[in-house]
């Protein structure tokens, strides 16, 4: 009698030479590594969130912007003093909190990582907060204030975020190894997507998940090519609309045939 063959074997064979691998045997998805966090179990806080950080970001800001500059008497000077006053105030507390976090409990640093050294997910969204506060504050700073510049934050940490992951995709082409450290990645290994690291970072930190999740994952991206072939193509998902999003945005804030008033209401809703 004919051997028969066990489709799920036959599928993960077929996936494991689709994508290179010159694995001897092949694994099942029950037999893979598995990740300790569910999405699922945290719909609700997720949702919270989310809602927080588009109060923080959009919601707020335009809800003060377009009656105190229709309504109100006040100088446009006034008016953004006000609008920039409330800009990440919830961002802020989170980002202190975090870094608490990363300082305090040695538990939820990348491995390898020191007290005074925060992981990839914290120095990106550092960097992308700091760009936008600078736009912010130039915009807003002149006795006239430059609209258009006060619209600018959102694109500018769109098109940073969306760069930012287009490297990792370059990098990850051309095999170029990670220049230097990165969350629990050391220099000079193969380098993973962006998409792994703030994977890794925010389950980590933010919901406590801790080194144990850092390992899971780690484990999860070394067993299943399928895995890998996933995040290399979602990190190419996220940074190309990212850039389109931005540079569209950007475009629309700085022509002059758009009204400064809808320019920042664009630019600060994106």
């Amino acid at each position: 009698m004919a051997d028969t063959v066990d489709p799920q074997q036959a599928e993960g064979t077929s996936l494991a030479s689709l994508n290179g691998t010159s694995e001897t045997s092949t694994r099942t998805e029950s037999s893979l590594p598995q990740l300790p966090y569910s999405l699922r179990d945290h719909k609700k806080t997720i949702a919270v969130i989310w809602i927080l950080l588009a109060l923080d970001a959009a919601i707020m800001p335009l809800a003060l912007f377009y009656p105190l500059w229709y309504a109100s008497s006040l100088k446009p000077a006034y008016i953004f003093a006000v609008t920039t006053g409330v800009f990440g105030i919830i961002s802020g507390i989170e980002w202190a909190f975090r870094s608490w976090q990363l300082w305090k409990k040695e538990e939820v640093r990348p491995f390898g990582g020191k007290r005074n050294g925060f992981d990839f997910f914290h120095i990106s969204y550092t960097t992308g907060y700091a760009i936008s506060l600078v736009l912010l504050i130039v915009g807003a700073a002149p006795h006239h204030p430059w609209v258009r510049v006060c619209a600018m934050p959102a694109p500018a940490f769109i098109l940073f975020f969306g760069g930012e992951l287009l490297l990792f995709s370059i990098a990850a082409y051309f095999n170029i190894p990670t220049p230097f450290k990165i969350s629990s990645q050391p220099k000079g290994a193969p380098i993973r997507p962006g998409t792994y690291m703030i994977i890794e970072d925010v389950i980590a930190v933010d919901t406590g998940a801790g080194r144990p999740y850092r390992k899971a994952l780690g484990e999860r991206y070394e067993a299943s090519p399928m895995f890998r072939q996933m995040l290399h193509q979602l990190n190419l998902f996220w940074a190309i609309p990212a850039l389109l999003v931005g540079a569209g945005v950007t475009a629309v804030v700085v022509t002059p045939n758009v009204p400064q008033t809808v320019s920042y209401g664009i630019g600060t809703f994106s």
